[in-house]
């Protein structure tokens, strides 16, 4: 068990009498395992009130013990300016040598960089840190909130043409052709079928027009769709196969495009800025954690 220590000192009462003077005493807590440096046990007696023992906290008055002089996080929004940043404060540049660490989360697409983290038997301030918050693509987040969404025929193609410069295949004038046919056969009546042989989709639609009895078409729907998304913004795109899905109801034609499973993707993407990161600084590895 540690020593506690007394530093007496007598206070005289303001009317001199020495009989009510304050007995007071800074008991020293150096040793005294649990207690933080700059938290002072003060011990006084009087003879009104005996024995009291209050605990004062400075700590937050003394520069390194409750913040570091450099506390604060720093916000980047790109791999590359995560990375130059790096390179312009390392995490070795802090004073105590290896206690710089990594953190990501793959659900938030967030990594940050602790310069003062803990270390062997040390505990550190963890409180100076920089951190990467990748913005989700509005690409990916559009096909997302319309994936599986069935449409009428006009909004179907206005959304579809917004979001046309990710289409991969069909060739994208294709697509636009399709989109256009169907826009230009609202007035018609519509039947589905699916074809045996190959699984594919086709719509048939009829439309009555003033100078004949009517006419007949075929238009050919796509089975898949495949698109080029990022999961955030500024990073390569990755294929996406998407879908294209009709139905028809009381002879009105409503289309979608549902997306296969995308975790893998996201997966992916976060594994190669992982990888980016690790590999700009040597191998130091990115610790998968939950923000």
């Amino acid at each position: 068990m540690s020593e506690l220590k007394m530093s007496p000192s007598l206070i005289a009462s303001n009317d001199g009498d020495i009989d009510g003077a304050q007995k007071l005493g800074i008991i020293a807590t150096d040793d005294i395992p649990g207690i933080d440096p700059g938290v002072f046990v003060l011990a006084a007696t009087t003879r009104e009130h005996g024995l009291q023992v209050e605990t004062v906290d400075l700590r937050e008055f003394i520069p390194g013990v409750t913040a570091s002089a450099d506390s604060g996080t720093r916000l980047v929004a790109d791999v590359p300016s995560f990375l130059a940043e790096l390179d312009r404060n390392p995490l070795s540049a802090t004073g105590n040598v290896g206690s710089g660490s990594l953190w990501g989360d793959e659900t938030k697409g967030r990594v940050e960089a602790i310069y003062n983290d803990h270390v062997e038997d040390e505990a550190g301030l963890r409180d100076s840190r920089l951190r990467l918050e990748l913005r989700p693509d509005e690409d990916w987040v559009a096909w997302h909130r319309l994936s599986g969404k069935y449409m009428p025929q006009e909004e179907f193609g206005d959304t579809v043409e917004e979001l046309l410069h990710t289409v991969t295949d069909p060739a994208q004038a294709e697509l636009l052709e399709v989109i256009d046919s169907i826009r230009a056969s609202t007035k018609g009546s519509f039947e589905s079928s699916i074809s045996r042989a190959d699984g594919g989709q086709s719509v048939a639609f009829k439309e009555d027009v003033t100078t004949t009895a009517g006419r007949s078409g075929r238009l050919e729907v796509p089975q898949i769709v495949t698109l080029a998304l990022r999961p955030w913004e500024g990073l390569d795109r990755y294929e996406v196969k998407a879908w294209f899905r009709l139905r028809v109801q009381n002879g009105q034609l409503l289309l979608a495009i549902k997306l296969k499973p995308t975790r893998n993707v996201l997966r992916g993407a976060w594994s190669d800025v992982v990888s980016q990161i690790e590999s700009h600084l040597d191998g130091k590895p990115v610790l998968a954690t939950r923000f």
